[in-house]
């Protein structure tokens, strides 16, 4: 039975974003009828010596061959990276995505996790990303050649932006092999004139005589001189309207009175002789290919569902056999597509024939996909196939796994695709669209979303897991906060209400933003006793996770719990580390509460750099939530205080101080932390600020003398002699500039030691 998205999808275990990555990464398996181009091997390996190599020339040249055939020669490089494109890939994530895993397999360090990496750096490839990548190959201590096969695929201007800004920077010991039907529209010139590019062209790749009488021969066909000259003029050594024409060919009784019959350029050739390829096969087995024909890639199982047909495994291996332009694209050949020339002759005659079998076939496609978790794919078909309400349901049960991967344009491409169907106004595409306005911050188009909700029929749980529409609003309320901190502790408690499952990825996400909206409103025990319920769930996005931890170790600061604070801020840096999210805007807080925590120990230099980095990265996204930054303006204008710099926390503060106003409602805790700030700074300016920083054992001691232990008690307690802990107090007074206990215990607590 055929998977209906709904109920259950918060459990379904979808397969990897991009389900054919293995197949992208390495290069397609040699085969042993190919002829052996050794005049192509020797100019690829001269061409090899310059930096960029590109290889141009339309369908069936036999450009992959060519390359697969030079890196598997003795005369072929050591170290390769392979990257194979395909039209999901003028995604910049995607695309970098591939690029650095293929490096990193190849032996270049690049992130703990390349995918959180690129992701985290979307918003700027050409500083958060491209930089490291290039470091990474600089690195090695060996050449690298990548190769991107079907290079024309991208059509992004950003993509081919920073491909332009990677062969600039290109280091030496990399070589860059670019396969493409035409010339990419990148800067050439530039390469050319300084010497840089290679280039092996259509005339390069056309078969000589030796080389078409080679490939007649080894399926069998025996053609005269004058035949295989003929031959040659009409295809003018175009490798596949050779290989069509040996197809063509084999059997024939008599093949040269056959070449003397068909005539015209390349592409009717090409047409033609697939036609008639197509047109020698039983009934069965063409009718499989037309069918087959609309997918990109297909397997067994695949094949079954679409046509009905119970002996699709044989029927590959028959055309593997045959060597029908079948292409295998993993090891274990489970996978296949059609060489494209032949694909879409195949889907022309396909439209010619059938067309009213096309969107069942999409249709069934979609299907079949969808229930196997090939998300990508079944949207793709299910929008083909006009049954945009499907596609809708499954872009919402996975978006978040997408946008948690960094490919939040890609749910944006379906999500525009489905505004202009007739699933405009499903449910389903309103409450996706309104997660991603949120999350760019676009909170007019937002507001306008939810409103538009706010009347939508309650028909239980969403494809997402979200338990119901109304949770889905109360999530997006809370965890953002656009309307004031009344409204988003409303919208939590609401959520958290709602969604009580703690297998869901929607129960942290809840608890986090009642945590955090409980921290706003000054209600630190609740947020404290929340917050773990995010910060630990195995299910929430990391993003989430980031945060719980985040406001956990600010929460716990406050309420003077500096161990627990710490260990908190260190959590949210490890999801940081793990995930490769340094570069992401939207985990700013991880680098707030690791700030704070390291002032709080005394490390002012290193607090300083790390708030220097978490304020960097929230103003490269000004549209995204508010709270975020007012809390990192908040706690860095503290540390900046205990620096010293006084005109720079008067600055931070004074920033912050119009975005609290903004609310008259519920933020008195935050105009109290505002308060207490510029107290410390107005009480800065009244005296010098030591700029010597307490040790370690200093700030120890300091906290206990928060207590009402004497300096004998504390000496036992820390395993110290009385007069070490009294050497180590007047130290801190000292550093300090307090003359009693009481009053270091006061600049203590206003410089956040304790």
């Amino acid at each position: 039975m055929v998977h209906e998205v709904g109920r259950d999808d918060a459990k379904l275990d979808w397969r990897p974003v991009d389900f054919m990555l293995e197949a992208k990464l390495r290069p397609p398996p040699q085969r042993p009828e190919w002829v052996i181009r050794s005049r192509l091997i020797n100019e690829l390996e001269k061409a090899s010596q310059r930096a960029v190599t590109l290889i141009a020339a339309p369908a069936g040249y036999g450009k992959t061959t060519a390359v697969t055939q030079w890196l598997a020669s003795a005369s072929g490089p050591a170290t390769i990276a392979w990257v194979s494109l395909d039209t999901s890939d003028n995604d910049p994530v995607r695309l970098w995505t591939h690029i650095a895993t293929a490096f990193d397999r190849a032996g270049c360090v690049i992130a703990r996790d390349i995918a959180g990496f690129i992701a985290a750096g979307s918003h700027d490839m050409a500083t958060a990303v491209l930089p490291k990548i290039i470091t990474g190959i600089a690195d090695l201590s060996e050449d690298v050649t990548l190769v991107i096969d079907d290079f024309d695929i991208v059509r992004s201007a950003s993509c081919r932006a920073q491909i332009d800004f990677f062969i600039r920077h290109l280091p030496e010991q990399a070589h860059l092999v670019l396969i493409a039907r035409a010339d990419p529209t990148l800067r050439l010139g530039r390469l050319r004139v300084a010497g840089r590019l290679s280039e092996i062209r259509a005339d390069d790749l056309a078969f000589d005589e030796a080389e078409a009488s080679s490939l007649l021969a080894s399926d069998g066909v025996q053609l005269s001189i004058e035949s295989v000259a003929e031959l040659m003029q009409r295809t003018e050594g175009w490798p596949a309207g050779l290989y069509l024409a040996a197809l063509s060919l084999v059997g024939r009784p008599n093949p040269n009175e056959f070449v003397h019959h068909f005539t015209g350029n390349s592409r009717f050739i090409g047409d033609y002789l697939t036609e008639e390829v197509l047109s020698r096969q039983s009934h069965e087995l063409r009718s499989f290919i037309l069918d087959m024909s609309i997918v990109r890639r297909f397997s067994a199982p695949l094949c079954e569902y679409m046509t009905g047909e119970r002996q699709s495994a044989r029927i590959l291996r028959d055309l593997q056999h045959t060597n029908l332009f079948l292409i295998p694209l993993d090891a274990e050949e489970h996978w296949f597509r059609f060489h494209n020339l032949f694909g879409a002759v195949a889907r022309s005659a396909l439209e010619t024939e059938q067309p009213d079998r096309i969107a069942m076939l999409h249709g069934r496609a979609a299907e079949w996909l969808s229930e196997n978790g090939y998300v990508d794919a079944a949207v793709e078909h299910a929008l083909a196939a006009g049954e945009s309400d499907h596609a809708a349901k499954l872009v919402q049960a996975s978006w978040m796994q997408y946008v948690d991967s960094g490919l939040a344009s890609t749910v944006r491409g379906w999500v525009r695709a489905l505004k202009s169907s007739v699933a405009a106004d499903n449910t389903n595409t309103i409450v996706t669209a309104a997660w991603l306005t949120a999350l760019s911050g676009e909170a007019e188009e937002m507001q306008r979303l939810l409103k538009q909700l706010s009347n939508a029929p309650n028909n239980g749980v969403l494809p997402d897991g979200t338990q119901s529409v109304e949770s889905a609003v109360a999530l997006i309320r809370s965890l953002f906060g656009f309307d004031g901190p009344v409204d988003m502790l409303t919208a939590a408690r609401q959520a958290a209400a709602l969604e009580t499952d703690g297998n869901t990825r929607w129960y942290g996400a809840a608890n986090t933003a009642l945590g955090h909206a409980s921290y706003v409103a000054g209600d630190l025990n609740t947020a404290v006793g929340i917050l773990p319920r995010g910060a630990h769930s195995e299910t929430a996005p990391a993003i989430i996770r980031v945060l719980a931890f985040a406001i956990l170790a600010l929460a716990h600061a406050e309420l003077g719990q500096h161990d627990r604070s710490l260990k908190a801020a260190q959590e949210a840096m490890e999801v940081v580390e793990t995930r490769s999210m340094h570069a992401l805007p939207q985990i700013s807080l991880a680098f707030t509460a690791f700030g704070l925590s390291q002032a709080a120990s005394g490390k002012l230099e290193e607090a300083m750099s790390t708030l220097d980095h978490g304020l960097a990265l929230r103003r490269k996204a000004p549209g995204l939530s508010p709270w975020p930054l007012m809390h990192h303006l908040l706690v860095m204008g503290r540390v900046v205080i205990m620096t010293g710099d006084l005109p720079l926390a008067r600055q931070l503060l004074d920033e912050v101080a119009p975005m609290i106003r903004r609310y008259p409602q519920g933020m008195t805790a935050m105009h109290a932390r505002l308060d207490a700030a510029r107290k410390s700074l107005r009480e800065g300016q009244g005296r010098d600020v030591p700029s010597e920083r307490l040790t370690a054992r200093e700030v120890d001691i300091l906290r206990m003398l928060t207590t009402s232990q004497s300096l004998s008690q504390i000496a036992s307690e820390l395993y110290l002699s009385p007069n070490t802990v009294k050497t180590h107090t007047l130290s801190l007074y000292r550093k300090l500039g307090a003359r009693s206990r009481s009053e270091a215990v006061t600049i203590g607590r206003q410089r956040l030691l304790i």
